[in-house]
């Protein structure tokens, strides 16, 4: 039988003032009644001096997830619907449950990534799943790997490689993808849907999925509080060891749901499982045993846990788009990888990833975790507090963190804070900057930076009072690799398999989403997905095209869109 998950743990961050650390020690029981209040000075000093009121954030503990047997059923249904039939079993649900491997087929065939999908559509043959498994790099280096689907014809057995698949559709801002299988291997097993004495010209023709489909659910009446039921493969040993894949459920809890710009307000469930890596694009189902999200990481890594859902509600415009015909094997956009907000810099190497700070008006506290809502960076002068959070994912345990407050360029050293990181490889971090005095913290511009292991990870602004100037970009550049000064290195040519538009942009602090398009001989040629904007205000960025044939003769223009506006485009011409 499943089990409840262990409850919430809270730990306070000792805060660093003047270079000293400082751990508020406190009973758990007033953790959530009191707020230790930081004494600090503005630079330069105000009577309107904003007080950091730190908020204890959650640690989690991980269940063991339960191996479910073709026997196993669960109860929870009555609950969920009363009057109605009982909620499907584990066993049930397992069925539709996928494993999907990337593998690189050339040499000696081996495993790339690993995660698992769900049934969304089994007349059509159709997947749910999450791009960072199976959506291959902008740059073709993965255009000859093949994408393989194990299925589960026994809940609790191992699941067996039965069909191939492709990617068509994507959604670059949800990072969520729909498959569809393209037949079946050449080492499974056929499926005998007629018996022999029929007429085989009257035979239908034989399905290419024996499972079920998933019945997609409403994410939106779901609750803090709710339980969940999150499935998935445990993933693929690295060392290529044979070990036990077979379909692992764990029960869950809904804790929050959080917003993020460019996806909307329900754009993130949060729960408290930390579950292995092959879970990455498993199912997640209600009480009611209808799917309601998508588990995922910030980014694919065998090191770090799954804890994150997507709604499904993100999927819906996915899933009508591959049954209508799906788009034309999409890749991630060739663009800057990130790393240090508004630079040239590459992202920052290992396995740890800091999500870009969001900041709220409000916040609710809950059960020893925060829950922001109104989410935004443009705010009046008189809010009272300023609310933040951000996501860290594969931070050791020990790991220096700093968060570094500037107002209008000015360092607030008191403001900031240093402490060592305890809460596991995935957490979320609350908190917020408040202040004694009715007017609130003072207006300006306010800015987050965090810091791990002495890199930059993350950085954002939020705007009190202030109205910041609006995008543009200038100064183009063109090449179709990088510098080892991260600039454009190899002007273009003709038969060039890729080309890199580098680009300078100012006043881009509010931009939700890029994407640009490439003509040429002012005809489209290539048109980007939208993806989530991460170059902060200002500063240089580069996007790009990969064209397996080559490049070809005439003028090549390139469109950068902020929000969907055209805000710079500039061109060259190959001869």
């Amino acid at each position: 039988m499943s089990r409840p998950l262990p409850a919430l743990t809270l730990e306070r961050r000792p805060q660093v003032r003047n270079g000293v650390s400082r751990l508020l020690l406190v009973l758990l029981a007033a953790l959530l009644a009191l707020a230790c209040d930081r004494a600090a000075e503005l630079i330069p000093g105000s009577d309107e001096t904003p007080t950091p009121t730190p908020t204890p954030a959650a640690t989690s503990r991980t269940q063991t997830p339960i191996v479910a047997p073709a026997a196993l059923r669960i109860s929870g249904s009555a609950a969920a619907n009363p009057s109605g039939p009982p909620a499907p079993s584990d066993a049930d649900l397992a069925r539709s449950v996928v494993q999907v491997r990337v593998v690189d087929a050339e040499g000696v065939p081996h495993t790339v990534r690993d995660g698992s999908g769900v049934i969304v559509d089994r007349d059509e043959g159709l997947i749910l799943t999450s791009a960072l498994v199976v959506v291959p790099p902008g740059d073709g280096s993965e255009d000859g790997y093949e994408i393989q689907v194990a299925t589960n014809p026994l809940p609790g057995g191992e699941p067996r490689l039965t069909h191939s698949a492709v990617v068509v559709a994507y959604d670059a801002i949800s990072e969520l993808a729909v498959l569809r299988l393209t037949g079946r291997l050449a080492e499974a097993e056929p499926v005998a849907t007629q018996s022999d004495d029929e007429d085989s010209d009257d035979a239908a023709e034989p399905p290419l999925l024996d499972e079920p489909a998933a019945t997609i659910g409403d994410a939106g009446v779901l609750k803090r509080g709710d339980p969940l039921r999150m499935f998935g493969h445990p993933g693929l040993h690295p060392s290529g060891a044979d070990t036990p894949q077979a379909v692992m459920v764990t029960v869950a809890t809904l804790v929050g749901v959080r917003a993020e710009p460019a996806a909307g307000e329900l754009a993130w469930f949060t729960t408290e499982a930390r579950l292995p890596h092959g879970n990455a694009g498993g199912p997640v189902f209600n009480s009611g045993g209808e799917l309601v999200g998508i588990s995922t990481q910030l980014v694919y890594s065998l090191n770090a846990p799954v804890s994150h859902v997507r709604p499904v509600v993100l999927a819906e415009d996915l899933i009508a788009r591959a049954s209508a015909g799906g788009d034309e094997r999409p890749t991630r956009p060739l663009m800057h990888p990130g790393g240090a907000p508004g630079t040239s810099l590459p992202g920052v190497s290992g396995d740890i990833t800091v999500t870009q700070p969001l900041f709220a008006l409000e916040a609710l506290g809950e059960g020893g975790s925060r829950a922001l809502f109104d989410y935004g960076r443009l705010f009046p002068a008189a809010a009272p507090e300023l609310n933040y959070e951000f996501v860290v994912q594969g931070a050791p345990d020990g790991a220096p963190v700093q968060e570094l407050w500037f107002l209008d360029g000015v360092f607030q050293d008191d403001l900031s804070a240093t402490y060592n990181w305890r809460l596991g490889a995935f957490a979320l971090v609350s908190d917020r900057l408040a202040s004694p005095n009715p007017a609130g913290p003072p207006t300006g511009v306010w800015r987050l930076e965090v810091w791990v292991n002495g890199s930059l990870r993350a950085a954002s602004r939020a705007y009190l009072g202030v109205q910041p100037p609006g995008p543009s970009v200038s100064d183009f550049a063109f090449g179709t690799r990088l510098s080892p000064t991260y600039g454009p290195a190899d002007l273009p040519t003709v038969g060039a398999e890729q080309v890199l538009a580098f680009f300078e942009y100012e006043g881009a602090s509010l931009v939700e989403r890029l994407s640009w398009a490439v003509y040429h001989n002012n005809r489209e040629y290539y048109r980007s997905p939208e993806v989530e904007w991460r170059g902060g205000p200002n500063g240089v960025w580069w996007v790009g095209m990969h064209e397996p044939d080559g490049l070809q003769r005439g003028l090549w223009r390139f469109q950068i869109l902020f929000d969907g506006v055209v805000q710079g485009t500039d061109s060259f011409t190959l001869r």
